[in-house]
């Protein structure tokens, strides 16, 4: 329609949110699956695709979202095999994460393998419905996530790329081994405990662990728990025009504005791109159990989704702190090697 600056920030701010709105309006069952999807397709294609890639990732959609969870519908009776097939799956999704940050098969994947174990496991929900509930939800994002390039056309260029390692470090079997076996160990401490906010966990971490380059690791540590916790108070007041029940179209327009004081927070603060996917993701699933809550005890519902969310991080973190080990720098090593040989002077 028009070229702007702003448009990334507008359509990754006011798609996901009015489809979300939309969804939710027409009482569709698990309404917030195509707006994660949404999310997830804008943030990693900073420019319009072309339609053979479009078609690719539909081919990726299909395949995810029926052949996956169709086998997993049919080991969902047997537990070792069901635990084996989702830690199969999410040793896939940590490994071509390692060779490339923005694989959106890798991403599919994690999110899929969350979603339908919580929600078979946990919620006792029909697995049966779950492939085409699925690729409904992510069809229908793909194709929005297109309109929405051309309605407000220009690529992204105020989010900054993920970094990427150079040598073989990121692709080592241990560190992808260790988080697989973490990341179901998670999964199945929550689905144990029987949190309401499991899934809002388990994405959360996941996107946190999936980054291979240890130098992000540290960027991760020492600022994405005040980050996230930033983001998070930027749904109060979505929380709060919910609550004195204005209309809905008052609540749309609370989110949509501060989802863009979210991303121009996120874009003054430098924050590549796995942390901006992070951010928004978390933003739109908050939204959603806000316009899904019922009660008047909002303002404890959203406090618990904080510490929830600072849980997670604070898991995340260390589950990165064991996996990260800072080097000794060369020239430091031989200075000292040389200061052992050097002859000392007599007393």
């Amino acid at each position: 329609m028009f070229l702007s600056p702003a448009n990334p920030i507008i359509r990754l701010v006011f798609g996901p949110l009015a489809l979300l709105f939309y969804l939710w309006h027409q009482a569709a069952p698990l309404p917030i699956l195509a707006p994660i999807f949404m999310v997830i397709f804008l943030t990693l294609m900073p420019s319009r695709p072309p339609l053979s890639m479009m078609l690719k990732l539909l081919l990726i959609v299909l395949f995810v979202s029926l052949g996956l969870v169709f086998i997993g519908g049919l080991l969902l009776d047997s537990p070792t095999g069901y635990l084996l097939f989702c830690w199969s799956l999410l040793f896939w999704s940590f490994y071509r994460s390692h060779k490339d940050a923005k694989d959106l098969l890798s991403t599919l994947m994690l999110i899929v393998v969350i979603i339908m174990t919580i929600m078979s496991k946990q919620l006792q929900a029909p697995i049966e419905v779950l492939p085409w509930l699925l690729m409904k939800s992510a069809v229908l994002a793909l194709i929005l996530t297109y309109l929405s390039f051309l309605l407000f056309p220009g690529d992204e260029q105020d989010i900054l790329p993920d970094e990427t390692q150079a040598d073989d470090s990121s692709t080592h079997m241990g560190s992808i081994l260790f988080k697989t076996t973490a990341m179901t160990l998670v999964l199945a401490a929550l689905i144990g405990i029987g949190s309401s906010q499991s899934m809002l966990i388990a994405i959360t971490i996941g996107s946190m662990i999936k980054l291979a380059d240890p130098k992000e690791h540290k960027s991760f540590k020492q600022n994405r728990l005040i980050t996230t916790a930033i983001g998070i108070l930027f749904t109060f007041p979505v929380m709060l025009t919910f609550t004195f029940g204005l209309p809905t179209w008052v609540v749309l327009g609370m989110a949509i504005f501060c989802g863009l004081q979210l991303a121009c927070f996120a874009i003054k603060r430098s924050c590549p791109l796995s942390i901006y996917q992070l951010l928004f993701t978390n933003f739109v699933v908050l939204v959603y159990q806000i316009i899904t809550h019922i009660g008047s005890d909002a303002l404890y519902a959203q406090l618990v989704r904080l510490v929830s969310i600072s849980i997670a991080v604070i898991i995340g973190g260390l589950l990165l702190s064991l996996l990260h080990h800072e080097p000794v720098p060369l020239d430091s090593s031989k200075a000292r090697t040389e200061d052992a040989k050097s002859p000392q002077p007599d007393a």
